[in-house]
């Protein structure tokens, strides 16, 4: 494979500054066993599940006498800082946590140690969802396989859901989709008889460089067969003038027409709160929002949403990850493996579920302190686990990002036709690959 490989500087020049964060350095030399009173440092984001991963936290430390040091950072620093530590050698973090965006950065520049360097037995716990192969990272196609190394195990498992209004559904007689046709027949259907404002709401906002209407693209786009590259890893050759891309940027279009008027302005933010506020008679977003929607502090729909896996059985991902930094001293390395050990294990999952949290575990799902709020939108989350598919997964992320932002959302807008915009998309993407000098097929 001809690659050019991106080199941790140029990775980095968001990160101005390194951090002088102290690290705790004091683990055991024996590998870091449970209970051995070593300590690990964090990292996290500042996110609305954070109550729950702080629950997690608070029950390992009591079950193992081990002291957590939790740094916290708004979201879009959490990578600045991971990226900083990683280039001044502080050894600031013990575990790292990765964005899935990111983390095909990480490995391709080698940002994350494989699990078995800390033990050589080590395997991933066949309860643990693997989302279309994320923990596996293969150095050689620059993809992620299960012929790949163990890098990483997902944290918050977070994945695209499709919300309904069951009053609404109840009075027209409609049926829960398992097409998007029949999602943008239910929608038309809202429009047509004033049922709700709106039909159907997602994000339309572009963002260059950002995952946001491409995120919620990619759902529409696997669920209908297609794809943005041939084969990642072998035959990075786009495929965004395929008949099957064609048809699920048409089903954007068509999808969008039904929602707010002004598409480009509408983000994840504006999307969920069209829900919240009874607008909206159906919705595409991340499970992370599906809590709010039986929230009577927040929700105008309590007790009637209902949640179902996203039409096409091919659900985006969009995982929180936790890995250990590459070069962090040997003695270091066990305390850290075991913490992220316990925390994705079914007593972890179990705590973080019971605290509003989404688990990464087939075992956690019927965890007994949950409530019946949240067991409806998790079974959704469940159901889609197996089949889920990774969109955002490109060491060249952000160029990926800053050619299909901008095209969706004017293709959401009916500022160009699905045939033009995907043939535009389809050319810039090549252009892409190509600069990159990415195998092709």
């Amino acid at each position: 494979m001809s690659r050019p490989k991106t080199r941790l500087a140029a990775l980095a020049t968001v990160a101005a500054v390194a951090t002088s964060l102290a690290a705790c350095s004091d683990g055991g030399a024996d590998g870091g066993a449970l209970g051995s009173g070593d300590a690990v440092t964090i990292i996290t984001s500042q996110a609305p599940w954070n109550p729950a991963y702080d629950a997690v936290i608070a029950a390992y430390e009591e079950e193992t006498g081990v002291s957590v040091d939790v740094r916290a950072f708004p979201n879009d620093e959490v990578k600045t800082q991971m990226l900083n530590d990683a280039q001044s050698g502080n050894h600031a973090f013990d575990v790292y946590q990765v964005n899935e965006v990111d983390m095909a950065q990480f490995n391709d520049n080698g940002l994350l140690l494989p699990l078995t360097d800390v033990d050589s037995e080590f395997t991933l716990d066949p309860e643990v969802f693997t989302y279309d192969n994320l923990p596996y990272w293969n150095t050689e196609t620059g993809a992620f396989s299960e012929d790949g190394a163990l890098t990483s195990i997902p944290l918050m498992g977070n994945l695209q859901i499709f919300i309904y209004r069951t009053d609404i559904y109840e009075d027209l007689g409609l049926e829960v989709p398992t097409t998007w046709d029949g999602v943008l027949e239910n929608a038309e259907a809202v429009v047509d008889s004033d049922a709700a404002r709106y039909g159907f709401v997602m994000r339309t906002q572009g963002v260059a460089g950002s995952p946001q209407v491409t995120y919620d693209f990619s759902g529409i786009l696997y669920g209908l067969g297609g794809s943005f590259f041939t084969e990642p890893g072998t035959d990075w050759t786009p495929s965004v003038d395929s008949p099957e891309a064609i048809e699920a940027a048409t089903m954007l279009r068509d999808l969008a027409a039904t929602g707010p008027e002004e598409s480009q302005t509408v983000g994840q933010a504006e999307a969920i709160a069209t829900m919240l506020a009874g607008d909206a008679a159906q919705l595409d977003t991340v499970a992370a929002g599906a809590s709010a929607m039986n929230d009577e502090s927040s929700s105008n729909v309590v007790g009637n949403v209902g949640f179902a896996p996203l039409p096409g059985s091919a659900s985006p991902t969009g995982t929180w990850n936790l890995g250990i930094p590459a070069d962090l001293p040997e003695d270091r390395q066990g305390p850290a493996l075991d913490f992220i050990t316990w925390a994705t294990s079914e007593a972890g999952m179990e705590v973080f579920a019971e605290n509003g949290g989404i688990p990464v575990r087939s075992d956690a799902f019927d965890a007994e302190g949950l409530s019946e709020q949240d067991s409806a939108y998790l079974d959704a989350v469940e159901q889609s686990a197996e089949t889920a598919q990774g969109p955002m997964r490109y060491e060249f992320i952000g160029d990926f990002l800053n050619v299909t932002e901008p095209i969706l959302a004017n293709i959401a807008a009916g500022e160009v036709t699905p045939e033009d915009g995907m043939a535009q998309m389809q050319e810039e993407l090549t252009a892409v690959i190509e600069e990159g000098e990415y195998p092709m097929g």
